[in-house]
């Protein structure tokens, strides 16, 4: 779900306060450890 979450910040789809507090931390890892190029 990290990855799912990070690509749709990313796209600009939503935002990390959109994303359900359970994941957060989980999505803060992946784009930390995914990134951009």
């Amino acid at each position: 779900m990290g990855r799912f979450y990070g690509l749709k910040i990313r796209a600009g789809e939503m935002t990390l306060e959109e994303v359900q507090t359970w994941w957060r931390p989980q999505v803060e890892k992946w784009l930390k450890e995914n990134p951009t190029e």
